[in-house]
């Protein structure tokens, strides 16, 4: 008997949930229940070679996007200088991945904020967010005008959701780790 496939399960839903797509979505552009995808997701059901391909020409993605050449028991390194930045709407804010992959829905990432620079989140997953300072002075500032400033060593979690920004409020530039949950969306970090 076949065993099923937790972590490819994990890495297609996190491909779809990073593009912002419900399984509904999916299921529609790939003839596939949302039953069977939703499985498949949560690794309790085999994916066939057919289907697998079905779903990664949807996404427009290739076997190694989802399926890496390497150990998953071996740990990744992500070399500085390999780093991909983000694009983001303050050209200020420079927003790095901190791995090459992920490990079901986690996020990790580096940005650095010239100061001044902000960052807003407008919309996010429920879940929670963690971020620590490691140079400089940043403000998170809630909508509900609540807000907390945090200096070098200083860190913060909170629930993701919440509609909030991060602004530079120091004179130097602010170096900034984020974990969060990968399903957010309309959030640049």
């Amino acid at each position: 008997m076949r065993k099923p496939q937790p972590l490819l399960g994990r890495r297609l839903k996190a491909l779809r949930v990073s593009r912002g797509m419900s399984l509904k979505e999916v299921s529609t552009g790939t003839g596939l229940s949302t039953s069977f995808l939703s499985m498949i997701e949560s690794g309790r059901h085999e994916l066939t070679v057919g289907r697998l391909v079905t779903l990664l020409d949807f996404h427009g993605v290739d076997l190694g996007d989802v399926i890496p050449e390497r150990d998953v028991e071996r740990p990744v390194v992500l070399r500085s200088e390999e780093r991909q930045v983000v694009a983001s709407t303050d050209e200020r804010v420079r927003i790095e991945p901190l791995a090459t992959w992920h490990y079901g829905e986690m996020r990790t990432a580096s940005m650095r904020l010239d100061a001044g620079a902000e960052l807003a989140v407008t919309a996010a997953a429920a879940g929670p967010e963690f971020i620590l300072v490691l140079a400089g002075e940043v403000q998170i500032e809630f909508a509900d005008e609540t807000s907390v400033v945090l200096r070098e060593g200083d860190s913060v979690c909170f629930e993701a959701s919440r509609r909030h920004r991060c602004m530079n409020t120091g004179e130097r530039e602010a170096h900034v780790i984020s974990f969060k949950n990968e399903q957010q969306s309309g959030s640049e970090g």
